[in-house]
């Protein structure tokens, strides 16, 4: 999967965690997610990370859990894109 096809479906599990009334394309890749102007608090970024998990079989550890994470929708595709690298393939 592309790095831009992970951040595009970041954005669109963030518009469905968040039942946000906008398209994910109006979400700017710099986008503040915790905190921001998405208004995410820590039960929708737990959401968030729920999503995540499912949507690219990947888990999140606890201690990977932090607020640097939810800097940007780009700092989420950043994780996301280094843990499809390091989980082993399924085939």
């Amino acid at each position: 999967m592309s790095e831009h096809r992970i951040r595009e479906t970041i954005k669109e599990l963030i518009v469905t965690a968040l039942d946000l009334q906008i398209s994910p394309e109006d979400i700017s890749d710099n986008e503040v997610i915790f905190g921001g102007g998405l208004g995410a608090d820590s039960t929708a970024t737990l959401e968030i990370i729920f999503a995540i998990e499912d949507e690219f079989q990947i888990e999140v550890a606890d201690d990977e859990l932090r607020v640097e994470l939810f800097d940007s929708v780009d700092s989420l595709t950043e994780y996301v894109t280094q843990k499809l690298d390091l989980e082993p393939q399924t085939w």
